[in-house]
Formats: C-alpha cells, sequence, structure tokens
C-alpha cells in the first residue's frame, strides 16, 4: 500500500524529540509500506537527511516556504480564527501540489496539528485511512502553560492559540480515522470525540547497554533538551534561579542542548558552577555520568524523551509532577523521584550520599520498565496495529 506522511520541518539533525520520534517512524513505515514523504521547511535539507532516505528508497519532495510568507499568512491567520501555527504551516501552492499524493494513497498521514489542515479535501472519501499523529495537545498544554511561564510574549500567545487549538484539535480527531497521542491523560480527554489511541514513544535500544563515563560530570545533575524550546528555557530558568542559586557551589549543574536561548547562557554565567553545552556528538555520556537527571518541567506537555533516555540508562531522575504524570506505569519513588518545589529538591540532592542503595535500586527499576514499555520496536508495532485495524474496518 502507499503511504504519505506530512512534516512540517526537517527531521535531521537528531536534536530534539520530534527528530527522533520521526526518524523511527520513517523507517517503521517505510519497511511496511511504500512511503512518500512531503517535508515543509524554510531551507534546504542536510546531505546526511537526504542520503538517509535515499537509502530507505522513500520518494521525498522537499517543499521549501519563505519564513517572511509564513510571517503574512500568519497575521492574516490572526483574523480566520484559525490556530496561527496552522496559517504559519499551510500554503495553497503546496496544497495543489499535494493532490496527486492525496488521491493515490490509501493512508494519508499528518504529523502534529501543523499538518492536518493539508487532509481536509480527502475527509469524506471512503477509500482512505486518515492518521492525524498528533503527538501532544497543544491545546491542553497551552491551557497550563499560560498559567506557569513568566514569559508575558509566550502567556499572550498560548491564550490566543489555546483557545483556537480546542476548537481545531476537536475537529481535527472528530474527522480523522485515528489519532495517536503519547500522553495517557490527553488521550483520556480527547476519546470522547474520536478513535484516540495511546502510543508512548521509545528510546534507543543501544541505551540499554551504554557504558562511556566521564569523572568530571560524576557530581553534577544534568538537564538536557533542545535549549530554545520554551518549555525547556521555562524549566532551566527554573531551577537556576530556585535551586540552583541555593546549592550550585555543592552540586554543579550541567545543561546540554542545541541553542541554547540567550536567556540560559545570561543566566548560567551569574551562578557558579554551570556549564552550557550547546549541541554535542554524544549527549548520553553527560547522562550517564551525572549524579541525577533533572527534568524541572514547568510547562509543556507529553511526555519528555529526555527522561525516558535517563531511565533507559539506569540514572535516578528528579522530575515534576507536570513531566511525571504521562509515564504510563512509572510510579515515584519506585521508578523517579517527583520534585516540585526548591526545598525537595534541596533535600533529595544535598542529601544524595545517604539514599546511594534506595536510588539504584530506583535506577535498575526505571531501566527495566523502558525496556518493557518504550522501546521503538514496541512503538512501530503500536503503529501499525492501529492503521492495520482501521483498515481491516
Amino acid at each position: 500500500m502507499k503511504c504519505l506522511l506530512l512534516l512540517p520541518r526537517p527531521v535531521f539533525p537528531l536534536v530534539c524529540g520530534y527528530a527522533l520520534k520521526n526518524y523511527n517512524l520513517i523507517k517503521i513505515l517505510a519497511a511496511k509500506y511504500e512511503l512518500y514523504l512531503i517535508i515543509i521547511t524554510s531551507g534546504p535539507l542536510m546531505k546526511e537527511e537526504m542520503d538517509f532516505y535515499q537509502d530507505l528508497g522513500i520518494h521525498v519532495r522537499v517543499h521549501e516556504i519563505s519564513k517572511w510568507k509564513s510571517y503574512i499568512r500568519t497575521l492574516l491567520g490572526f483574523f480566520s480564527g484559525k490556530p496561527l501555527q496552522v496559517s504559519y504551516y499551510y500554503d495553497r501552492d503546496l496544497q495543489d501540489i499535494l493532490r496527486p499524493f492525496l488521491e493515490e494513497c490509501q493512508i494519508l498521514i499528518a504529523a502534529l496539528v501543523r499538518t492536518r489542515e493539508y487532509l481536509n479535501p480527502v475527509e469524506e472519501l471512503e477509500n482512505k485511512v486518515i492518521v492525524f499523529d498528533m503527538v501532544d495537545s497543544i491545546a491542553l498544554n497551552y491551557r497550563h502553560s499560560r498559567e506557569k511561564t513568566k514569559s508575558f510574549f509566550w502567556k499572550l500567545i498560548y491564550g490566543i492559540e489555546g483557545k483556537r487549538l480546542m476548537k481545531y484539535e476537536r475537529r481535527a480527531i472528530e474527522n480523522s480515522h485515528i489519532t495517536y497521542l503519547f500522553n495517557g491523560e490527553e488521550q483520556s480527554y480527547w476519546s470522547q470525540y474520536g478513535n484516540v489511541k495511546l502510543l508512548p514513544h521509545g528510546v534507543k535500544e543501544e541505551l540499554f547497554h551504554y557504558s562511556y563515563f566521564d569523572e568530571r560530570w560524576k557530581n553534577a545533575v544534568v538537564f538536557i533538551g533542545k535549549m530554545d524550546y520554551q518549555p525547556n528555557v521555562d524549566a532551566a530558568l527554573w531551577y537556576m534561579e530556585n535551586v540552583h542559586s541555593r546549592i550550585g557551589n555543592q552540586v554543579p549543574l550541567v545543561i546540554v542542548g542545541a541553542y541554547p536561548a540567550d536567556k540560559i547562557l545570561e543566566r548560567a554565567a551569574s551562578l557558579p558552577n554551570v556549564t552550557v553545552t550547546g549541541f554535542v556528538d554524544d549527549p548520553y555520556v553527560y547522562l550517564n555520568s551525572a549524579m541525577a537527571v533533572i527534568a524541572p518541567m514547568q510547562t509543556g506537555g507529553g511526555i519528555q524523551n529526555k527522561v525516558l533516555e535517563g531511565m533507559a540508562l539506569g540514572k535516578v531522575n528528579i522530575i515534576s509532577s507536570l513531566a511525571a504524570g504521562p509515564i504510563k506505569g512509572g510510579e515515584a519513588g519506585r521508578h523517579f523521584l517527583v520534585a516540585d518545589s526548591p526545598e525537595e529538591y534541596v533535600d533529595i540532592l544535598l542529601n544524595w550520599g545517604k539514599n546511594q542503595e534506595k536510588y539504584k535500586i530506583i535506577g535498575e527499576n526505571a531501566r527495566e520498565l523502558i525496556k518493557e514499555r518504550y522501546s521503538w520496536k514496541r512503538y512501530g508495532e503500536m503503529y501499525l496495529e492501529g492503521i492495520e485495524e482501521t483498515i481491516g474496518k
């Protein structure tokens, strides 16, 4: 069967959850179907990415949209009532280009809410399987994030977009044959409007056997993620401001991830014992070497890949309730530690030596949970099962 996958941005470099998830999804789909891939971008793709698609024998079309045109569409979209990010990514020229693909392919997959608009013309056709690879509910995330963020700009965006997205996501789910979410709470909420399946993301199997260790970071805590992503910026700033400012002379902090925002760099420079690495070829050596991995998420939603990867390495993850909630099967005190207040972080980290045996067991439990529930193999099996069940019906 022929399958069309729409992506709102390139996959390479593999520096964030979006990239890792779609890198694995593309391999899964290409092994099962004749895959047609459409990628929206503002510039050419890396040679490494094009080579990846060529090796898999995928039909690829790259559609470049200039940023200034996207900004104009977003401005016009403000008056349309549609989510601004849908307007940003929607191009009528691409819709025309897509017409033969929509007619020829039996399975149509829209990645994220940003590409779902392109599948509207075929919603009523009976011989198509429309898959909304929603990943997480931006509407529900924005509702929560608006209350937590300190950024006036993002508070404004969350408020405007949140209301529009609630309507848009509901309609998209109602008009899709299957919707995939990786957050159990969000899946439970949206299931009242359609066929919504819980689909946790996976981790690289190599992490279960990863052994590289760097002595420099053995007494540090590590935060990892794409560091211009606003929820990561919020989390890192919160930790530096509320926790590291109190115990930084005893517990170093390492922030690992590409594109660190100016706010991160400025705050880190004002505090002792903070290392901001930027992009690194192997981020896992920092995770594996650290005393603990932290994810003090204040905004955002869905499962944090950074947490799953830290757990796969057998590390103790200290995470907020927001980050812990979506981890199906995970229990606080058994698979990770939950801390929401600065005092909880301070107490855990300053008394680490007294609980090393307990924390070793938590790390072992974490690795076993990830092996059981969060492998890319299991993710692929569930993804294809959902599509094949829909085809059967």
